[in-house]
């Protein structure tokens, strides 16, 4: 049987989840990578006794989620028809962090019309699980990849709520058995510019000036009575201002993987079929959704794992199965996908619609630098 027909029999059959593993590797060598945070960490367990970690995330699943989005997006842009215009560039709701729930919308207006109060923002405010249609026809991939209207989209006054969608596709990728590196860093200033007082002035357009106590101590006088430490002008080092040498030193930074680097998730069908899309058919909607789902992981296992720089990886297999309760895994074909996703967007075209170009008003247009 076709991918179509096997998923169609999945999603009709009420109790059925798509399982997605895929083993990946470096393109080179052992070491790479992940994602680092605040404090320049990266995610993983405690240290053990070596000070090797157990586990650590290499991708997160909101990081892999937007990686989805980049790969429909790119095949297929009328998935996202609301679209805003700022600075001479247009976004979609699949380049948007929050979907269609994003602040990007609220802060654009459609003919006029402040976003939230136009007829598309309002079927938004009203939508549910049980009354899905408005989020089929106009942001489907909020659906798949989940929403939360935390600014609670609408007339706030009036009290509308704040609609969580959870993610029906959730895939990460993660390492195990990980020994953390450390990575050197300097600088080697050809100019040979040396100094450690703060011997510059910088002020708020980026210009710098040699410090003088004539020349500027009242005017930093002033702006350290405002108690806002990034007040300008201020003193600085060069250093601050990125010249000068910087003394070679280690961070920890990176992972030697001694274990496996591996990609799992799922597709839950059993959660798409709590949407009602009326009137399009329930079944052929969540057959569109889920096309997406797999069409996304199998573009970016296949073309989009180049993480970051230091963490490109390659996909030495992809099993993709449908898993029921009390039965054995029933693999899909996804070799087919693309033509499969294609064909099922024609099938539902009506029910997604045209493109909506909204404009960014002035307080978005001036974040972004446009006129």
């Amino acid at each position: 049987m076709s991918l179509t027909t096997d998923l169609r029999h999945a999603i009709e059959s009420g109790d059925a989840t798509i399982a997605i593993r895929a083993d990946l590797e470096p393109v080179v060598g052992v070491k790479i990578l992940p994602p680092t945070y605040a404090g320049s960490v990266h995610n993983m367990t405690a240290p053990r006794d070596d000070g090797s970690s157990e586990w650590c995330s290499v991708d997160a699943p909101a990081s892999f989620a937007n990686r989805v989005e980049a790969a429909l997006v790119a095949a297929h842009p009328e998935l996202a028809p609301l679209r805003v215009e700022v600075g001479g560039r247009v976004i979609s709701t699949l380049e948007m962090p929050h979907r269609a729930f994003d602040a990007t919308l609220r802060e654009s207006e459609l003919d006029g019309v402040r976003w939230p109060k136009t007829d598309i923002a309002r079927k938004f405010a009203a939508a549910s699980p049980g009354s899905a249609y408005a989020l089929l026809r106009y942001d489907p991939a909020m659906v798949l990849l989940g929403g939360w209207n935390s600014t609670a989209l609408g007339d706030r006054q009036a009290g509308t709520r704040e609609l969580k969608l959870p993610a029906a596709l959730s895939c990460e990728i993660t390492a195990t058995d990980v020994l953390p590196v450390q990575r050197a860093g300097s600088r080697i200033d050809p100019l040979g510019i040396e100094g450690t007082e703060a011997s510059l002035v910088e002020f708020e357009d980026g210009r710098l000036e040699p410090y003088s106590p004539e020349t500027h101590d009242a005017a930093l006088e002033a702006a350290a009575r405002g108690r806002d430490k990034n007040a300008y002008p201020r003193r600085i080092k060069p250093s601050e201002a990125n010249l000068g040498n910087v003394a070679p030193s280690l961070i920890d930074k990176g992972i030697i993987v001694r274990g496996a680097i591996t990609l799992s998730g799922t597709l839950d069908l059993r959660r798409l079929g709590r949407y009602q899309f009326a009137p399009a058919d329930d079944i052929e909607a969540r057959l569109l959704l889920a096309l997406m789902g797999l069409y996304g992981v199998d573009a970016v296992v296949r073309r989009g794992l180049d993480l970051r720089r230091d963490c490109e990886l390659v996909a030495t297999s992809l099993s993709v199965s449908v898993r029921r309760p009390l039965a054995e895994p029933e693999p899909l074909d996804l070799s087919g996908v693309a033509d499969a996703l294609a064909a099922q967007v024609a099938v539902m075209r009506e029910h997604i619609n045209e493109p909506v170009v909204l404009q960014a008003n002035a307080a978005l247009r001036a974040l972004v630098g446009a006129v």
